[in-house]
């Protein structure tokens, strides 16, 4: 649908706004438009900086595209971070479907592509990134473990022990069993 190269040409005719709204109204422009970003390539990172998300659905979208990109362009990525896209969210492995190997593996490899950030111009965002990553990861690994599950599963409230009703006493009159009659 697109190269990078396209997608910055229409931003410069046509405006930001235009190309973020057509990220939501052309599904097949924005699956492209979000799996570029994904790659990491600097081109496709300056498109994410050039625009600004029109709905929710976008910005979700592009914060899992950034998230994809980090350990491929974690110092391009960082410098995004912080104005529309919130270090949290982009640093808090936020993809949809993430099992236990994939939540461990991407935490792995997103922390040795922050080492190789450059320190001093990043620092801080370097820093909150790793401190959310580990956040994210703890939460996540958290929900998918089955004993967690088994711990926190909803048991049904015991029924009460019914009591038996006592039964009605029957009066008991004497009789007489003396044959004198």
């Amino acid at each position: 649908m697109g190269s990078a190269e396209l997608v910055l040409s229409e931003i410069k005719l046509g405006g930001a706004p235009k190309v973020s709204q057509r990220i939501d109204s052309d599904e097949n422009f924005g699956r492209s438009v979000t799996n570029g970003i994904a790659t990491g390539d600097s081109l496709w990172l300056q498109v994410a900086e050039e625009i600004k998300p029109a709905s929710s659905a976008a910005e979700a979208s592009l914060t899992i595209a950034l998230a994809s990109a980090l350990p491929h362009s974690p110092a391009r990525v960082l410098a995004l971070l912080g104005g529309k896209y919130p270090i949290e969210e982009v640093c808090g492995i936020p993809f949809l479907k993430a099992d236990s190997s994939f939540v461990t593996s991407y935490h792995d490899e997103a922390v040795a592509a922050l080492g190789r950030a450059p320190a001093p111009p990043l620092a801080a965002t370097r820093d909150a990134c790793r401190v959310a990553l580990d956040d994210a990861r703890d939460r996540r690994l958290e929900r998918i473990n089955p004993s967690y599950i088994v711990k926190n599963k909803p048991v049904a409230p015991r029924r009460a022990a019914r009591k038996a009703r006592p039964k009605p006493r029957q009066s008991v009159t004497p009789q007489d069993t003396s044959s004198s009659r």
